[in-house]
């Protein structure tokens, strides 16, 4: 039995060897940021996001550029949701 096999969830650690300067690789950022709208609008929505998308939510927690990203989008979609920016 080869060892992938016996380790399903090998693809969830790749994310931890991030280089010393804390930025993952730059397709693993893609990847986040391409399920970002999805995540954010599940997480509002009540959903456990940390296990429909647990790839996602691993790179969050690791990768403070996509974490930025993740704030800016939640962000939005919360203001826009409860229309933050309208007195009237």
């Amino acid at each position: 039995m080869a060892v992938d096999n016996a380790l399903p969830w090998r693809h969830l650690l790749l994310p931890l060897r991030l280089p010393p300067t804390g930025q993952a690789p730059a397709e693993d950022c893609q990847r986040c940021r391409e399920s970002l709208p999805l995540f954010v609008s599940d997480e509002m929505a009540g959903q456990a996001v940390d296990d429909l998308y647990p790839e996602t939510a691993v790179h969050l927690d690791l990768c403070p550029a996509c974490f930025q990203e993740y704030e800016a989008l939640a962000g939005l979609a919360y203001a826009a949701l409860y229309d933050l920016g309208n007195d009237a």
